[in-house]
């Protein structure tokens, strides 16, 4: 079941929050921002990774709990998107986080329910708006878990910094779940 809240600003911005998987409208939306996000530097995605987060979105809405869209539009179209889920021991990705991390810091920051933040992107035509922070906080507002989970490239200072004023914090460096190069922070904060 998909639950959706719109906040409504100037310019017709709007705001959605999704509990499971978005009409397909809006999750075309969230593949627009996905493809002109992450097709620029540091990330150089193409058109088969944009197709692989509406693949992971669906995936996930069907297989875990806790999924979490956000879509940000406004008069000119689509601006913004977020997707988490609720991570748990026995979670692919959040099993390599806590390995990363060591015991205590797992026990802190994961524990036996967080809020794994997989993507969080604003379309560049939008960035430094304020479209991070509102998808940012829309996205983590309500969650079950205490603590949240995120890798960032590390090369992507805008987000780098727009996490740090959000009260994340690095907890590992040089991280990566897939054993490519280690590219990423990993950073937490508590909910």
């Amino acid at each position: 079941m998909s639950k959706s809240t719109a906040a409504e600003a100037e310019h017709g911005l709007q705001a959605h929050l999704f509990l499971g998987e978005p009409p397909g409208e809006m999750l075309a939306a969230g593949r627009a921002v996905y493809a002109a996000a992450f097709g620029r530097p540091p990330y150089h995605e193409g058109p088969e990774q944009a197709d692989g987060f509406v693949a992971r979105v669906r995936r996930y809405a069907s297989e875990r709990d806790g999924v979490r869209v956000v879509i940000v539009t406004d008069d000119a179209g689509p601006i913004g998107l977020g997707l988490a889920l609720l991570a748990r021991p026995g979670d692919w990705w959040r099993d390599r986080a806590a390995e990363a991390v060591g015991d205590d810091r797992a026990d802190r920051w994961m524990g036996d329910l967080c809020l794994e933040v997989v993507h969080l992107a604003v379309h560049p035509r939008a960035q430094g708006r304020g479209f991070g922070k509102l998808a940012h906080d829309l996205l983590i507002a309500g969650s079950p878990a205490a603590t949240a989970i995120l890798a960032c490239n590390s090369l992507a200072e805008p987000a780098c910094h727009l996490y740090a004023r959000r009260g994340w914090t690095a907890v590992a460096e040089r991280f990566s779940a897939g054993g490519g190069p280690g590219d990423s922070l990993l950073m937490a904060r508590d909910i």
